[in-house]
């Protein structure tokens, strides 16, 4: 059996989308070595005669479901609308890149997405062809699971720094408001959130401490960035108006 670690999974992920069937990829079951076979610059010699086993290409369906788990898992139905009508019927998958093209902040979470999904689909390849031990792929596949995705970059900016503030105590955070109801951001120019802290909170002591993380984003981004606090307990309760409505219409981010 080969080490996971011996093998360049990257190299390995290019080798089976590659369907350009003018060249074949193989892979070394001693060393993990993987190398593409161009019979008219290598020569006819089939690799298989010095032990080399071929990778065989995933197929377009898998692609194609990539595609699709991935926007439904978008939490903006709007931004999701138009890529599920973008994939419906012949040429979707380059309606699909096209789309990306005009959203820059989905066509990077796509980019993890996808290569989470093919490094994965990597890893089940070499179990299969019995390559690795399925103790090691199980290890492997638990350290590219499927990024979280986030309907507003901004805010996952914030709350990634909201995690770095509070570590254990932040519960959640919530994209509420007008960017939370997929208002066209022209007519959503702040951002709103909601932050879920572990008990007990001061409401008036945490502001004072999300000032500063504040602030530097509304600075950084020229939006305006404001956020209220709730313990974990009241927002479990949720006996308030605004709790009850940030519950319906918030998109979570952390």
């Amino acid at each position: 059996m080969l080490d996971p670690g011996a093998i360049d999974l990257g190299e390995l992920c290019v080798a089976l989308d590659d369907r350009d069937y003018e060249h074949s990829w193989w892979i070394s079951p001693i060393t993990g070595e993987i190398k593409p076979h161009i019979p008219d610059v290598d020569g006819d010699e089939s690799p298989e005669e010095d032990g080399w086993q071929i990778i065989r290409p995933s197929t377009s369906h898998e692609a194609y479901q990539d595609m699709a788990e991935f926007v439904a898992a978008i939490p903006d139905r709007r931004a999701a609308d138009r890529l599920d009508r973008a994939i419906s019927g012949r040429g979707a998958f380059r309606r699909f890149k096209d789309t990306l093209f005009d959203t820059p902040e989905l066509r990077e979470q796509w980019f993890g997405f996808r290569d989470a999904r093919a490094t994965r689909r990597a890893i089940d390849w070499l179990e299969d062809e019995e390559l690795i031990t399925a103790v090691d792929a199980e290890r492997v596949r638990a350290r590219h699971p499927d990024p979280v995705l986030v309907s507003d970059p901004l805010a996952a900016s914030v709350a990634a720094d909201l995690r770095g503030l509070y570590g254990t105590r932040l519960c959640e955070v919530l994209l509420v408001g007008s960017r939370a109801r997929g208002d066209d951001l022209e007519d959503a120019p702040d951002l709103d959130l909601l932050v879920v802290l572990d008990d007990p909170v001061d409401k008036w002591h945490e502001q004072d401490v999300l000032d500063e993380t504040l602030w530097r984003h509304t600075l950084d981004s020229g939006v305006v960035v404001t956020a209220v606090v709730t313990g974990l307990q009241r927002w479990r309760d949720r006996d308030e108006p605004a709790l009850l409505r940030a519950a319906a219409e918030g998109v979570r981010v952390q």
